[in-house]
């Protein structure tokens, strides 16, 4: 079978269920559906490569994949390989999307139409928990809404504040350089999350941190709603211990039954134990797809 270039990691409604997925390239994009219950099997090939850029929908070439109602992937026109990162320096410099995920509210370094749209958009700086000690605070569009904290594979999680997109960046930014809250977290911290159950100190912890915010920026436009649960949508199994890691290497193959995905972590039964492969790790490299025998498999492949 040929190779696909793993482009990115997705979750997406599929059936009205939220499912983790990979978006691949070879000549055309195709999403990997990875549904709890089905079989995958694949190779691994050497060398890392440019996945390409991401743009406005109405500037995507036919026929490219639309992520969003405005955002496309665009493949790397020279399949650059790449040592580090995702995108080689042409694509990196032709993405529209990257000035926004750097954005401190300060000064835009977006497109003009992405700044008129920034600034005529609703946005919201959030919470979300990963457990009892780790409480990120993060932006996110209305339109992004739950999709940004699944993606990330957050517990728990609510909006606090509101503005337009320049407004919530100064704020996120404020927020963490005066108390000093997470951003972003290892892989280590999200592992815990797979296996240890979600326990009352994880309210505790959001309550605590959002009473600090309200204390320490009184004058910032405040948003209310209840807190959200996220984890029945991973639908995780109960597990009796921390699951092994599966590494990525040139050339390896990796088989076994997709248990379920929170964020980019995967949960795959190998050899009857289970393991979590952080799909990140596969984005800007090639595999290879092995045909799975047996019963109950599924096609884990669809064209767009």
């Amino acid at each position: 079978m040929q190779s696909r270039l793993v482009s990115a990691v997705e979750w997406w409604k599929k059936n009205r269920r939220w499912v983790c997925s990979l978006i691949c390239y070879n000549g055309e994009f195709s999403q990997m559906w990875l549904e709890a219950g089905s079989e995958l099997s694949f190779k691994v090939n050497p060398g890392r490569y440019c996945v390409g850029y991401a743009t406005t929908s109405s500037r995507a070439s036919a026929p490219q994949v639309a992520l969003e109602p405005w955002k496309a992937y665009e493949p790397c026109r020279v399949r650059a390989p790449i040592t580090k990162g995702y995108k080689c320096s042409s694509c990196s410099q032709a993405d529209t999307v990257l000035p926004c995920l750097i954005c401190d509210g300060v000064k835009c370094l977006a497109e003009p139409g992405r700044q008129r749209s920034c600034k005529d958009a609703t946005a919201y700086v959030y919470m979300a928990s990963f457990g009892p000690t780790f409480v990120k605070v993060g932006v996110a569009r209305q339109s992004r809404i739950p999709h940004r904290w699944i993606e990330q594979g957050a517990n728990l999680a609510k909006r606090i504040m509101m503005g337009n997109g320049m407004d919530v960046r100064r704020f996120e930014a404020t927020i963490h350089k005066s108390l000093n809250v997470l951003s972003g977290l290892r892989t280590s911290m999200k592992v815990d999350t797979m296996w240890k159950a979600q326990t009352k100190k994880e309210t505790f912890a959001l309550a605590n941190m959002e009473e600090q915010i309200r204390q320490r920026f009184p004058d910032f436009p405040a948003y209310h709603e209840a807190l959200q649960d996220l984890s029945p949508i991973y639908a995780l199994p109960s597990l009796n211990r921390q699951p092994l890691k599966v590494k990525i290497k040139k050339n390896q193959q990796i088989t076994g039954t997709v248990m379920g995905a929170k964020g980019a972590l995967l949960l795959l039964r190998v050899n009857g134990l289970p393991h979590f492969l952080n799909l990140k790790h596969l984005v800007g490299r090639k595999i290879t797809l092995n045909t799975v025998e047996g019963t109950g498999s599924q096609r884990v492949l669809d064209e767009f």
